[in-house]
């Protein structure tokens, strides 16, 4: 009577739980759980009998409960349909839900029958449990639930897909077993939602799905690529080239293998002798080695065969306005020349250059050679390259019986095949567009700074009609702000003036000697961007009010915080504001700014720390950092286009001051200054 009304309960619960979530059909069962999936929510796989002593497969999610694989269970939940509109689309079957799981017993799953590949395939809508013997040729991740991975079984009559949960299942374990043969059981499916159209497959039993009836041997006591076997196979020969990814052999025979290592964390270079064994694949143009191992033989490198030079004409030719690829060219070196045609960040994400030559776009790889060939690379460069010719195939097609050629690949084999013939113009039309814009700007920026002065000052004035007495000392402000504006305003002008001249001298010797113009137009564009600076630097103190904080820890944050990112600020500046007139609380600001900027865009630093005191009319500070450090003697200056060191000489000798440069290389940096007001 206990256990009746127990389970009455439970049965009710279930019924208020299938309420809750909507028009759900509350249901019991008994069953052997097949399997546990670790998705969200857990999923398991539930064998109920049928009437005519089949099996039939639930696949429902459940609410966490301490059961496994083997376990005969009481089921309660409820059946409703996917509130999803892809999957109701999909014909997505009802989704069964789990609410109370009540371990009965354990036992060994039911026992499966043999079946072939045909016969799983010819499965339509029925549950079999079945059992078939093979070899692992590969193993793969699923690409859309990280809690299935696959395995594919090579037999006898064909290859099949076979699903094994993460769960039971690892990864790791799971690539441990290329190569061996094994049997594998569990109930066939088919592939539902948007793999509903590859076919049927076999979900494993949970932990008891795969038996090992033969551990994999040495993959190198492997037979020849001659053998008719299930298992690798091995060849031996030269490597002719590489990519990121592929090793491309020629053997004795002169026959051309394209072998992808199961392994590309050490892979062989062009030259060296190796031994390969892998899954044999039938290719577009010739043979390929999957899930290969791959032996270097001998420390000795062969001579690679020189390239020969081609044309574009000669590897691709028009048949109805599609290209097609000189099968004799296949596995081939080449030299061809061409203007590199994509941007270096494309060249830095695909690891492909696109070289244009006669109006076709061949493909040159480069993922596998050193970052610092790529940088090399600039659009618009003539470019020389050999390599060997791999045609590209896509076998994405579903009217076509052979794939689809796409293009062209040329896999340098070294560094040394890859060389710049000309470098595309400095002088382009988009930098001299960029020079005039950067004139434009500069010439609104004086506009807006000199309104943005006449705003101060009028604001200013207005201020000290309404309160003279009380802001008699704001007089003496404005005085001494306006007189810093016009010496900024004096430098920019100046320093302009310098960029007119560099202009000036740069078109008169345009024609007579271009390197000399090229220099001038450079300094010119230097003095341009110290100029911006300045005025930027300029905008920001006037728009953001650091000279009215309250102290000079407030100002030196708000000034120097925009322009160190993430690195620790540390201010203690024990000197009441109002000791401090504006002009020197200007320099001040500016040279810790400066300092600051330079120690982190410079030197790496992480940390800053500005301190400052003052000593009858003595003003006394200094910025450390962590950085990286310089050599002093050897530092850039105004002849290397670097104004910052000589613009803060430059103030602290206003002040009649000192500046005092404390660095070394690897041991941070540590500028003192004293100036007098």
């Amino acid at each position: 009577m206990k256990v009746h009304c127990a389970t009455t309960l439970l049965f009710l619960a279930a019924a208020v739980c299938a309420t809750i979530h909507g028009a759900g059909v509350p249901f019991e069962m008994t069953g052997q759980i097949m399997m546990i999936a670790d998705t969200a929510p857990r999923r398991l796989h539930l064998l109920t009998r049928t009437s005519n002593d089949g099996y039939c497969v639930w696949d429902m999610s459940e609410p966490q409960t301490k059961c496994s694989s083997g376990d005969i269970v009481k089921v309660l939940g409820f059946r409703d349909k996917p509130t999803s509109a892809i999957l109701r689309e999909q014909q997505y079957p009802v989704a069964n839900y789990a609410t109370n799981i009540t371990v009965l017993s354990s036992a060994e799953l039911p026992a499966t029958i043999p079946a072939t590949v045909q016969e799983i395939e010819n499965l339509q809508g029925k549950t079999a449990l079945v059992h078939m013997d093979g070899t692992v040729v590969s193993v793969v991740r699923d690409a859309t639930n990280a809690a299935w991975n696959w395995l594919i079984v090579q037999t006898d009559t064909g290859a099949m897909r076979a699903a094994a949960t993460e769960h039971d299942y690892p990864y790791a374990k799971l690539r441990a077993l290329l190569d061996a043969e094994v049997r594998i059981r569990g109930s066939v499916h088919a592939l539902d939602v948007w793999r509903r159209f590859l076919g049927n497959h076999v979900i494993l039993y949970g932990k008891g799905g795969i038996e090992v009836t033969k551990a994999a041997g040495d993959p190198f006591a492997a037979p020849g690529l001659d053998a008719k076997t299930t298992h690798r196979q091995q060849i031996s020969g030269n490597v002719v080239g590489a990519s990121s990814r592929r090793v491309y052999i020629r053997d004795k025979t002169n026959q051309f293998v394209s072998v992808s290592p199961s392994d590309i964390g050490d892979m062989p270079c062009a030259g060296e002798s190796v031994t390969v064994a892998g899954f044999v694949k039938n290719g577009p143009l010739g043979i390929q080695l999957t899930e290969a191992v791959v032996r270097r033989d001998g420390n000795a490198k062969t001579a690679l065969e020189p390239a020969e030079d081609v044309d574009v004409e000669q590897l691709l030719a028009a048949c109805r306005d599609n290209d097609i690829v000189d099968a004799s060219l296949y596995g081939k070196p080449v030299r061809i020349r061409g203007r590199v045609a994509n941007s270096t960040e494309d060249i830095d994400i695909s690891g492909r250059i696109m070289l244009e030559c006669s109006r076709k776009n061949i493909s040159v790889d480069v993922a596998h050679l050193p970052q610092s060939v790529r940088d090399s690379i600039e659009t618009g460069s003539k470019l020389e390259t050999s390599g060997i010719c791999i045609p590209e195939f896509d076998a994405d097609v579903t009217n076509m019986v052979f794939p689809e050629f796409k293009g062209l690949i040329v896999i340098p084999r070294s560094p040394d095949d890859l060389r710049v013939l000309a470098r595309p113009s400095w002088w382009t039309t988009g930098r001299l567009l960029a020079v005039i814009g950067a004139l434009v700007v500069v010439l609104f920026g004086v506009g807006a700074w000199n309104r943005a002065l006449k705003t101060v000052a009028e604001r200013t004035k207005k201020e000290l009609r309404e309160e003279v007495i009380a802001h008699v000392a704001s007089d003496l402000r404005v005085g001494e702000r306006t007189s810093l504006a016009v010496e900024l305003h004096d430098t920019i002008a100046q320093n302009l003036t310098g960029v007119a001249l560099e202009i000036n001298a740069a078109n008169k010797l345009i024609d007579s000697d271009l390197a000399s113009a090229h220099g001038h137009l450079d300094t010119a564009a230097k003095t341009l961007n110290s100029c911006r600076t300045e005025l930027k630097n300029c905008l920001f103190d006037l728009r953001g009010n650091t000279l009215g904080q309250r102290d000079m820890d407030s100002a030196i944050r708000l000034s120097v915080a925009p322009v160190i990112g993430n690195a620790e600020l540390t201010v203690r500046f024990n000197v009441p504001r109002e000791r401090i007139t504006d002009a020197s609380a200007h320099a001040i600001i500016r040279i810790v700014r400066e300092l600051a900027a330079n120690a982190v865009r410079h030197g790496g630093a992480h940390k800053v720390k500005v301190a400052g005191s003052a000593d009858e009319g003595v003003l006394m500070f200094s910025v450390t950092d962590d950085g990286c450090g310089f050599s002093v003697e050897d530092a850039p200056g105004i002849a290397e286009c670097h104004f910052g060191l000589q613009g803060i000489r430059e103030r602290v000798a206003r002040f009649q001051g000192k500046l005092d440069i404390e660095s070394a290389p690897g041991k941070g940096t540590h500028v003192a200054v004293t100036i007098r007001q």
